[in-house]
């Protein structure tokens, strides 16, 4: 499953790619008087009205998962962590955020604001693969 970052965040970056915008079309029509390097300015300005056209259309992906691994993290958050189902002894929520505890002894916490409204159902399919990978499967008595 694939889970992009939540509204909240993108308007954010959307926001701040439309300043960069508008402050690089001001320096590039102020520079076009004097004739230098009014151009980078323009270009600048384009780049970002298109950052955010496109991270409008497509959010980042912040969270992936397969059959194999996990992918936490991304562009516009934190630093992507692969880890196998494999290495993953536990996974806890608390305050927030979903903890990996890995065999090696490391703890990954990943903020599940960052998948918004999406966030139960991480945590269901994150359960959900790491009992398949574990071969637990639910108790039926009959």
């Amino acid at each position: 499953m694939t889970y992009r970052l939540d509204r909240r965040f993108v308007l954010r970056a959307i926001g701040l790619n439309l300043i960069v915008a508008g402050v690089s079309a001001a320096l590039a029509f102020l520079l076009s008087f004097v004739g230098a390097l009014a151009w980078v300015f323009g270009v600048l300005a384009v780049m970002a009205v298109l950052n955010a056209l496109r991270v409008l259309g497509m959010p980042p992906v912040v969270a992936r998962t397969d059959a194999n691994e996990v992918r936490v993290g991304g562009f516009l958050t934190v630093r992507p962590v692969h880890v196998a189902w494999s290495s993953v002894e536990d996974a806890t929520t608390d305050g927030g955020r979903l903890f990996f505890d890995r065999v090696d002894g490391e703890v990954l916490a990943f903020p599940l604001a960052y998948v918004g409204g999406r966030a139960d159902e991480l945590v269901v399919d994150v359960y959900h693969r790491l009992n398949t990978a574990n071969g637990y499967q639910r108790f039926d008595p009959s």
